[in-house]
């Protein structure tokens, strides 16, 4: 084989491994891209918060990624991540373009950033076992329930939805559990409400 010929086999395998590349990371793209976003009033994750998640199970829930904020004149300037788990067991149809979910569990960690929060209290500061929570990090329990307005099928925007959502936290539920007789069950959880669009 001479080496123009070389040349033309390499030349023609580099542009058929750069095709496919460019065509592999535009499908990993287009699968990073979120399927809904959100904003969110309140609700254990700060002041304001806002997402962004993804459909999973042919939408029977979601898996979404969160960042909250609790400015300085509310108790604290505070930043909050969290990773929330949905699970949508049931599903009504009111009409042909409204979608009822009345009851949606939800699982999630929480971790509040800041100087001020850790993962765990430091030893020299307390003894072992004084402090055995996290500063920073909370594990939520709760559930939501959503109502879902569909589009008309030629808009970008497949749907507008409405939610509120009430939750618990480790530290919530152990404070009641030492305080029963004299709180309210309802006092350990906390109300979020919000707004989604679906893509």
């Amino acid at each position: 084989m001479d080496k123009l010929m070389l040349k033309k086999w390499i030349f023609s395998i580099a542009l058929l491994w750069f095709t496919l590349s460019a065509a592999a990371q535009e499908g990993f793209w287009k699968k990073m891209v979120p399927d809904q976003v959100n904003l969110q009033y309140a609700g254990s994750i700060g002041f304001l918060s806002a997402g962004a998640a993804y459909d999973l199970f042919h939408e029977k829930a979601e898996l979404g990624f969160h960042v909250g904020y609790v400015p300085e004149s509310l108790g604290g300037e505070l930043t909050i991540v969290a990773i929330k788990f949905h699970y949508k067991p049931f599903t009504f149809h009111a009409g042909d373009r409204i979608i009822i979910q009345p009851f949606n569990p939800v699982f999630f960690p929480s971790y509040t950033l800041g100087q001020n929060f850790d993962f765990k209290f430091e030893k020299p500061q307390y003894r072992k076992g004084y402090y055995f929570w996290s500063s920073a990090l909370r594990i939520h329990l709760g559930a939501s329930a959503e109502v879902k307005l569909l589009s008309l099928p030629t808009s970008k925007i497949k749907w507008l939805g409405l939610y509120t959502e009430a939750n618990t936290n480790d530290l919530y539920a152990l404070s009641w559990f030492k305080n029963r007789t004299s709180t309210p069950f309802y006092k350990m959880f906390k109300l979020g409400y919000g707004v989604k669009m679906g893509f």
